[in-house]
C-alpha cells in the first residue's frame, strides 16, 4: 500500500485495516511500513508503547512525516519505549525513534523509560523535529551524532536522565525556540560538533550548556536562568562562539548556583553582548566591546515595524539595448560578473575607474567610498544629522558625502563618536545599510533558509537582510546562495548592489544576472501555521490584509490577544460607524499606538471602559467578550428574535454570563462560533488565542456576506 497519508489510532484501529481515517491502523510500526517518499502518518490521541503492539525502535524513513499534535506538543500523543539500535559510532543502543535524512517528527510526546534509553536518535542526516515534548528518558531526550544537521525547532525537553539534547562528532545544524528544563544537562556539546543555538530557554537545570573537548558551537539570544551548576560550561579545549565586534551574541545568563560563565581554554574567549554576572565568570574570558554602528546595530525596522515607503515616483526608463557580458568601459571588466552593473552605474556618473583605464573591482571598500556612493546615488530625502564624528575633520573629502548618507539613514556611526571613514564595509553592513536607507520594510524572516551559510547571519540583520533579499537587492557571486556576510565587501559587490538599489527606486532598467538572489516565492504566509487548525481562516484574514504576523515571519496562533489588539482588527475589518460620544481612558495616552482605534470601537459600541474611566488595553480578550463585542457592535440582535435554547447544544453553556447569552445564542445562530477542539465545548471564560480571534471574525465577515464559507470541522452549525 502507498499513500500521502495513513491515520493510526492506538485503542480503536486495527492494522488490518484500511489506514483511513475512518478506519486507522492500530501501530506506527505498521503504518511507517505503509507510507513512502512524502508520505504522512498521522497519530490519534493515545498512548503508543509495546503494551499496545509498538516495535521499537520506530525508523522514520526518508521524507516521511510522524504527525501528532503540533499546537499541545503533542501533550495527548504519548510514545514510550525503545528498543536495540546498533550505531555506526557508538555501537549498540536503546532507541525510541530513529530519523533518516528529510524525516519529520512533528507534535508528539517521546519517554524512553529503558536504562541509557534515548529518545530520538539521528546519526548523520539532516531530519526535522518540531514542536515535540521529549520527556523523561533515561539518558538524552534526542542525540545527534555522525554529521548529522538536523533542524531542532520549537520543543520542549524536560526531566530526562543526562541530557535534553547531546549533539557529538562532527555534528552541526541548527537548535532555534526551545525549552530545557529540569534535566541534568539541557544542551550537551562535544567533540567536533558546531551547531548554531538560538533563541532557546534553559531554566532549573543542573547546567544548561556544557561544551567540551573541541567543540565550536555558535551561541546567540538564548535565556539561561537557575542552573545549579553552570549556565554555560566550555570544558576542555572548547571554543564556543559567544558573539564577535561585528556580531554581538545577545544570550543573558543569570541566578546560577556556581558561575554563570566557566572557560576552561587557555587562549581568551570572547564575549560580546551578552549578559553575565562578572563576578560569576570563571577563566580567561574576554569582554568585548560591540563596533556595530549605531544605526546599524539597531535596525528601524526591529524598532517601530516601518512599513514600506515608496520610491521615486518616475516611471521605469524604457529597456534599454541588452548590456554586454562585461563591461565595455573598463579593461580589467571584460567578461566579468558585475561588468553590467558598473557601467550602468559609469553611464549615470555615479561611479568612476581609475586613470590607467581599469575599475579594480576586487578593491575593498570604506566606509568613507560607500558613503560617497549611496549620496550620489540615491535623491536626498529629509532628515537630521543626529551625530558629529570626531574622526571627520573639515577638509575630509568625504565629509559632506558621510553627512548626507548620515542623514538619508544609510548609514550611521559609533557609539564612541567616530565614523571611522577608512575602515573596511563588510558585505552584510552594505546590504542593511541600503535596506535601511531605501526603507525596504519586512518580509519573512524564512527567507534566510535559502542561504547556506546562514549560520553567519549576525542577529541584528536578520529583518533588513529578509527584505533585500524579497526584493532583489542581494547579488552574490559566485554561488548566489552563499552569502558570506562577514567578508570585506568589494567595488564591483557595492556596484551591483546600489545598482539593484535603483531598480528598486525605479531609476534604472532591471539587469538578468544569474547571481541576483531570487527570493523563495513559495514560502508559507506564516511560519508557524501549516498544520493549525485554524490556518485556513489565518491566511484567508492575511490575503485581505486585515491581520499581521511577526517580523520573524511567525503568526504565533496561540497567543493571547489584547484588546488593544483586537480593536485594531476591528478598525481594519468593519466600518466603525459612531453610536455615541467619545470617552477619555486614563490609560490610553493619545500616543498610544492603538488610540485611534481604541477610540473608533468605543464610539460604534464594538466595546467599552471599565467603571474607573480604564479600558485596559493590555488587558486579554475572553472567548464571551468576543461574540457580545460583534454582536453588539454590528446590531446582530436586531436580526430576528434571539432562540436561547441553542446554548443547550453546548456541554458547558452553564457558564455562559447571563449578560452575555443572547450574544452567544445570536453568534451561535449566525455561525460565529468556532470551537476547538471539540465543537460541544464553548470556553465561554477562557482567553481566546489569536487562532480562535481570526476564525471568529472571518465568520462574521461571511454572516456580513463579505467573504465566502470555508470548510471547518470547529464551525458550529446548528
Amino acid at each position: 500500500m502507498s499513500a500521502s497519508i495513513v491515520y493510526v489510532n492506538p485503542t480503536q484501529g486495527s492494522d488490518r485495516a484500511a489506514g483511513s481515517f475512518n478506519q486507522p491502523f492500530k501501530t506506527i510500526a505498521w503504518a511507517l511500513k505503509q507510507v513512502d517518499l512524502g508520505g504522512v502518518v498521522k497519530l490519534a490521541e493515545g498512548r503508543y508503547s509495546s503494551e499496545t503492539g509498538e516495535q521499537f525502535p520506530l525508523l522514520i524513513a526518508r521524507q516521511v512525516t510522524l504527525l501528532g499534535d503540533e499546537t499541545s506538543q503533542g501533550a495527548r500523543i504519548l510514545l514510550e519505549g525503545g528498543g536495540a539500535y546498533d550505531s555506526a559510532t557508538f555501537r549498540q543502543q536503546n532507541i525510541a525513534l530513529q530519523l533518516e535524512d528529510e524525516a519529520q517528527v512533528r507534535g508528539v510526546s517521546i519517554t524512553n523509560p529503558a536504562e541509557r534509553g534515548t529518545g530520538l536518535w539521528i546519526e548523520s542526516t539532516s531530519p526535522l523535529v518540531t514542536r515535540c515534548h521529549l520527556v523523561r528518558c533515561r539518558r538524552d531526550g534526542i542525540l545527534v551524532t555522525g554529521t548529522g544537521q538536523p533542524l531542532i525547532l520549537d520543543n520542549l525537553f524536560s526531566e530526562n536522565g543526562a541530557s535534553g539534547l547531546s549533539v557529538l562528532r562532527n555534528s552541526k545544524g541548527e537548535i532555534r525556540r526551545n525549552i530545557f528544563r529540569n534535566t541534568s544537562y539541557g544542551l550537551a556539546i562535544s567533540d567536533e560538533a558546531a551547531p548554531l543555538v538560538s533563541d532557546n530557554r534553559f531554566m532549573d537545570n543542573r547546567s544548561a550548556v556544557v561544551i567540551s573537548r573541541t567543540a565550536r558551537p555558535v551561541l546567540r539570544l538564548n535565556q539561561i536562568e537557575n542552573s545549579q551548576e553552570y549556565g554555560i560550561a566550555a570544558l576542555d579545549q572548547a571554543q564556543p562562539d559567544l558573539g564577535q565586534p561585528q556580531d554581538w551574541a545577545g544570550n543573558t545568563v543569570r541566578l546560577s548556583g556556581v558561575a554563570d560563565l566557566r572557560y576552561e581554554g587557555r587562549s581568551p574567549l570572547v564575549s560580546v553582548g551578552n549578559q553575565f554576572s562578572l563576578s560569576r565568570i570563571q577563566g580567561n574570558v574576554q569582554l568585548g566591546a560591540s563596533q556595530i554602528p549605531d544605526g546599524i546595530a539597531v535596525p528601524p525596522v526591529l524598532l517601530g515595524n516601518v512599513a514600506p515607503e515608496g520610491g521615486d515616483s518616475a516611471a521605469v526608463p524604457e529597456p534599454e539595448t541588452p548590456l554586454p557580458v562585461g563591461s565595455s568601459r573598463f579593461a580589467d571588466l571584460l567578461g566579468h560578473w558585475a561588468g553590467a552593473f558598473v557601467d550602468g552605474l559609469a553611464a549615470r556618473s555615479l561611479i568612476q575607474g581609475f586613470p590607467d583605464g581599469t575599475f579594480r573591482p576586487n578593491q575593498q571598500v570604506t566606509r568613507a567610498e560607500f558613503a560617497a556612493l549611496v549620496a550620489a546615488s540615491f535623491r536626498a530625502e529629509s532628515g537630521e544629522t543626529r551625530q558629529r564624528f570626531s574622526d571627520v575633520p573639515a577638509n575630509f573629502w568625504a565629509r559632506q558625502a558621510i553627512y548626507q548618507a548620515q542623514a538619508q539613514g544609510f548609514i550611521s556611526g559609533f557609539p564612541d563618536g567616530t565614523f571611522r571613514p577608512t575602515q573596511p564595509l563588510t558585505r552584510i553592513q552594505a546590504i542593511v545599510a541600503l535596506a535601511n536607507g531605501l526603507k525596504l520594510g519586512q518580509a519573512n524572516a524564512n527567507q534566510l533558509i535559502i542561504y547556506r551559510d546562514r549560520a553567519q547571519i549576525p542577529s541584528y540583520a536578520v529583518d533588513a537582510l529578509a527584505a533585500a533579499t524579497q526584493q532583489r537587492l542581494v547579488v552574490n557571486y559566485p554561488d548566489p546562495l552563499e552569502l558570506e556576510p562577514l567578508v570585506a565587501i568589494t567595488r564591483a559587490e557595492v556596484a551591483a548592489l546600489v545598482y539593484q538599489g535603483l531598480v528598486i527606486r525605479a531609476q534604472v532598467p532591471a539587469i538578468e544576472s544569474a547571481y541576483i538572489v531570487r527570493p523563495n516565492t513559495e514560502l508559507p504566509l506564516f511560519s508557524d501555521i501549516a498544520d493549525h487548525w485554524a490556518a485556513d481562516f489565518i491566511r484567508a484574514l492575511a490575503n485581505q490584509e486585515l491581520i499581521n504576523g511577526f517580523a520573524d515571519g511567525s503568526f504565533q496562533p496561540n497567543r493571547p490577544m489584547t484588546r488593544a489588539q483586537y480593536a485594531a482588527l476591528l478598525a481594519k475589518s468593519f466600518t466603525l460607524s459612531p453610536r455615541r460620544s467619545e470617552a477619555s481612558f486614563s490609560d490610553v495616552s493619545p500616543d498610544y499606538w492603538a488610540a485611534i482605534a481604541i477610540g473608533q470601537a468605543y464610539r460604534s459600541g464594538f466595546l467599552s471602559g471599565f467603571p474607573d474611566q480604564t479600558f485596559g488595553p493590555e488587558q486579554n480578550i475572553l472567548r464571551v467578550q468576543l461574540w457580545s463585542s460583534l454582536v453588539s457592535g454590528l446590531s446582530l440582535l436586531e436580526r430576528g428574535a434571539v432562540n436561547l435554547s441553542s446554548l443547550d447544544f453546548y456541554q458547558d453553556g452553564s457558564a455562559i454570563p447571563a449578560y452575555a447569552r443572547p450574544a452567544v445564542a445570536k453568534a451561535t445562530e449566525l455561525g460565529l462560533v468556532v470551537n476547538y477542539p471539540g465543537l460541544k465545548q464553548l470556553n465561554p471564560n477562557a482567553i481566546a488565542t489569536r487562532a480562535e480571534v481570526s476564525a471568529t471574525v472571518y465568520q462574521t465577515l461571511v454572516a456580513l456576506q463579505r467573504l465566502t464559507p470555508l470548510e471547518s470541522p470547529y464551525v458550529v452549525t446548528l
